[in-house]
């Protein structure tokens, strides 16, 4: 994906993205890092698809799996949020 913005967007634009790494889960964007650079220019087969369901099923019984599913049921900012960035 590409995206263009003028001079007087783009520091707008950055904090926009840096605002979602930060609230994001740190190991579930490692791990999707992780799973990324196993499958590239890999064609999508049963080996490809057993390895990511593995991966993912792995990450969702996390620590950091199971601390995001609990904030999205309780509706509330998951434990790795900063505080500033936490909606009240």
């Amino acid at each position: 994906m590409h995206e263009l913005y003028s001079l007087e967007e783009l520091d707008g634009r950055i904090n926009e993205l840096l605002g979602a790494l930060l609230v994001a889960g740190p190991c579930a964007q490692a791990e999707a890092k992780a799973l990324l650079r196993a499958v590239a220019h890999r064609s999508i087969d049963d080996d490809v698809i057993a390895d990511t369901a593995a991966r993912i099923a792995r990450v969702r019984g996390s620590p950091e799996g199971r601390e995001g599913v609990a904030a999205f049921l309780e509706k509330r900012a998951p434990a790795w949020v900063p505080a500033g960035l936490r909606k009240s």
